[in-house]
């Protein structure tokens, strides 16, 4: 009787694990896109923003296309890993969210605010997300291989 009982409570148990991650997908996938996109400018700043200058190439380079790369790769990959079933067909869910919501602020940027330069950032994200999407879909990113 007492194995039933903790049978039952895993299951339980279980199945809300299962719920809580869906759940937390999309949500976990944001926050890591953010946090990656900040931590990358933060590890610039500290190492090597006192011996670049501001103004070149070399800094855009770095700052502005490399953390738009990261956050598109941070956003799908981190998604890959939190949902619980159907990873890859979740890495390409949410590379079309992403390129969908990229696209309508495409839009918005270039229609409303005139603000060219963000379309760099833009177009990085998504080469991000595809190429960390392309290589989950290939396999080369499985947890059996480490």
């Amino acid at each position: 009787m007492e194995q039933i009982r903790k049978d039952k409570m895993n299951k339980t148990t279980q199945l809300w694990k299962t719920i809580l991650r869906w759940t937390a997908v999309l949500p976990v996938s944001i926050l890591g896109m953010i946090l990656a996109f900040g931590l990358w400018r933060l590890l610039h700043k500290l190492t090597v923003a006192g011996y670049i200058d501001t103004d070149s190439w070399l800094n855009i380079v770095f700052v502005d296309i490399m953390s738009n790369v990261i956050a598109g790769m941070a956003f799908v990959y981190i998604g890959f890993k939190v949902a619980p079933a159907y990873q890859k067909t979740i890495a390409i869910i949410l590379t079309g969210l992403l390129l969908i919501v990229s696209g309508s602020s495409l839009f918005i940027i270039n229609f409303m605010t005139k603000e060219y330069f963000s379309n760099i950032g833009i177009v990085c994200t998504n080469i991000g997300s595809i190429a960390c999407c392309i290589s989950i879909y290939k396999g080369e990113m499985d947890e059996k291989e480490y």
